[in-house]
């Protein structure tokens, strides 16, 4: 800059005023290269013509350059010459001022909005020899300079505004500079911001390697990080940036630094030999989790499906983040508390000091009051090994859970893809089903669950049961097979699972239902069930009691009634004989529902006629329930199901 105004001024102002012209098919001088230089003078009337001026190390480049302008005498600045400037590429039109006098020169530079001043003083002044103010200068014009830095960046928009003191024999910047109005954005828009306000104190050394020194006190506006989005805190906070330019020309960042009052201190630094390897180091990381999850990590919580969720607590880490995978994490965690509104995990304290490293050595959690679904797992811990590529159980995991054990055989995560990858198993032991029942808000029951399953697989909130899962419950036998689902925590879950039950004990499961009492074992299968929101999408139920149950067979007249509702159709319960008995014999039951489309085709044990039979009778009074209704849309069948349950006369339309 300081030689292209010399250059210019020479000729314009100090050359004799009689006309002449100049050709010069290039000029190289510190800093800047100029091709087909033409400056014509005729009287007072200057014109300066430049095919291309390079200004390499700004990576400026501007081609077709004309600046017309008229000569006077200033008593106060000396010689000036002012006038109008154009370029083609990239056009734009402006008006340029130069000044030269005994005691400085100056140069401003005017193209729309934007104001560029320099003014540089004969004889260096408190060691400053030149000064840079900057005013609404388009970020936009700088696009290809950050690109160098960041090669991912798509677009950028804002303003510049800075004061700007040159010093050091030319080799130092120092003074404040000001974005305003920022706006960005990466090329796949997983990174931006959007309406920053960044302002504080700026060195920028000029040397063979230069290097930039940025300290901006309490920024303003909304960042994007990935799935990690916020609001900049109005509370004290402080931005630091520190760059410099390598041996290669490439831009590295050796310390960035985030300070917020409200619980956050952030340091790291990257180093980028290649556009594709960057290594990220975090030097310090130090949290209170209670602002902090509430300030920057909102918009990702939701993402995972934990909206709401209430972090407390202290974390402290440090790392090593290399081409887009961690290689090296210390996380210490100090009471940490969970909440989630949603009580599908509450965490009353937990406590760890991890290390993610190639020995995998081990490592120690411990919580107490532990709930998941409002099931409570009690206070326990667990130890891990914690790899690059790889977390797994030490051993086996096993928790006191409703009077019984939930234990974990094995659990591992692995990194496929960029994605965690969880395998494990599972096993359930003698646990307490009126717990159970009480902890979830089902209808309550005695007895106890154990089963288990050999194998699961979640990935990107999808589980998928590798193998059968086994309950034994109601003391009969249940199997869930092709188990998997979609969006598991997340929004609008989708389940999918064929299932079959073996023996189930009737007069648990009605009492359960209440839906009066029926004696026998009960067989069966579901097959296809497909759910979406936990709300039945699509099944094919087929149920049949088992005629090798060794005891009476007995049901119950509410549950007569109730049967008969199901089926839409009716009994021999009409018989006023039939009414003075409270329970009557069978010799099987049998009712089929295929939901599709939201409507429930019916069946039974057999046709009968234009309905279906749901239940046979034995010995006398004998009784049938014939249903008559083949097609049912599924709220009613559940309405109908809900009066049977809370003792309300079945209603037939």
């Amino acid at each position: 800059m300081r030689s292209v105004v010399t250059i210019i001024l020479y000729f314009t102002l100090v050359m004799s005023a009689h006309g002449w012209d100049l050709h010069v098919g290039a000029a190289r001088m510190p800093g800047v290269e100029v091709q087909r230089l033409g400056v014509h003078r005729s009287g007072d009337q200057v014109k300066i013509v430049a095919g291309t001026i390079v200004v390499p190390d700004a990576q400026f480049k501007q081609q077709d350059i004309a600046w017309d302008c008229a000569i006077s005498s200033d008593p106060g600045q000396g010689m000036v010459c002012a006038g109008n400037v154009r370029a083609a590429v990239p056009n734009w039109n402006g008006s340029l001022r130069l000044a030269h006098s005994q005691q400085q020169t100056t140069a401003a530079l005017r193209v729309g909005q934007a104001r560029l001043n320099w003014q540089a003083p004969a004889v260096a002044a408190a060691g400053v020899e030149g000064r840079l103010t900057v005013q609404k200068l388009p970020l936009a014009w700088l696009q290809s300079r950050f690109s160098e830095a960041w090669p991912d960046l798509a677009s950028i928009s804002g303003s510049v505004d800075a004061d700007l003191a040159l010093s050091g024999g030319a080799s130092r910047l120092s003074g404040t500079l000001a974005l305003n109005d920022v706006n960005f954005d990466s090329q796949l828009g997983d990174i931006a911001g959007a309406e920053l306000s960044l302002a504080g104190n700026l060195e920028v050394g000029l040397d063979k390697h230069p290097k930039v020194l940025w300290k901006v006190a309490r920024p303003r506006g909304q960042v994007l990080l990935g799935a990690v989005y916020f609001d900049l805190p109005a509370s004290e906070s402080l931005l630091e940036i520190n760059a410099s330019v390598d041996d290669k020309g490439v831009w590295q960042l050796p310390m960035l630094a985030w300070r917020d009052a409200d619980g956050l201190e952030f340091k790291a630094a990257a180093h980028r030999a290649e556009p594709d390897h960057v290594d990220v180091r975090i030097i310090q990381l130090n949290a209170e989790l209670g602002p902090v999850s509430e300030r920057y990590l909102g918009t990702a919580l939701a993402t995972a499906g934990f909206d709401g969720l209430d972090l407390q607590g202290q974390v402290s880490a440090s790392g090593r983040f290399i081409d887009g995978a961690w290689q090296a994490f210390d996380v210490d965690l100090q009471n940490v508390r969970i909440a989630d509104p949603a009580e599908r995990i509450q965490v009353g304290d937990l406590n760890a000091e991890l290390r993610m490293d190639a020995i995998a050595a081990v490592n120690t959690l411990h919580w107490k009051q532990a709930r998941i679904y409002r099931i409570p797992l009690g206070d326990s811990s667990a130890r891990w090994h914690w790899t690059p590529e790889r977390l797994w159980l030490a051993e086996p995991l096993s928790l006191a859970m409703l009077g019984g054990t939930l234990r974990l055989p094995s659990l591992e995560r692995r990194r496929v893809d960029g994605h965690s990858d969880w395998r494990g198993a599972i096993e359930l032991d003698q646990l307490d089903v009126l717990n159970l029942t009480t902890a979830l808000d089902l209808p309550h029951f005695s007895g106890s669950l154990s089963g288990r399953l050999p194998g699961f697989h979640f990935r990107e909130g999808g589980f998928t049961a590798e193998g059968d899962i086994e309950l034994k419950v109601f003391d009969g036998q249940m199997r869930v097979s092709g188990f998997s689902s979609e969006r598991t925590f997340g929004v609008a879950p989708t389940l999918g699972a064929d299932i079959t039950f073996d023996n189930l004990d009737l007069k648990q499961l009605s009492s359960v239902l209440d839906f009066g009492e029926i004696t026998g074992w009960l067989d069966g299968e579901i097959k296809g069930l497909r759910m979406l929101d936990w709300a039945p999408m699509a099944f094919d139920a087929r149920l049949r009691t088992d005629s090798s149950y060794p005891g009476k067979r007995r049901i119950s007249q509410r549950a007569v009634q109730g049967l008969s509702s199901v089926g839409g159709g009716g009994s021999t319960m009409n018989n006023p004989i039939m009414r003075l008995v409270d329970s009557f014999s069978y010799s099987e039951i049998g009712l089929n529902c295929r939901l599709v489309d939201n409507v429930c085709e019916m069946g039974g044990l057999d046709r009968s006629g234009a309905g279906y039979t749901i239940l046979r009778g034995a010995g006398l009074p004998r009784l049938t329930v014939v249903g008559h209704q083949r097609k049912v849309d599924w709220p009613v069948l559940l309405s109908r199901l809900q009066a049977v349950s809370s003792g309300q006369a079945p209603v037939i339309e």
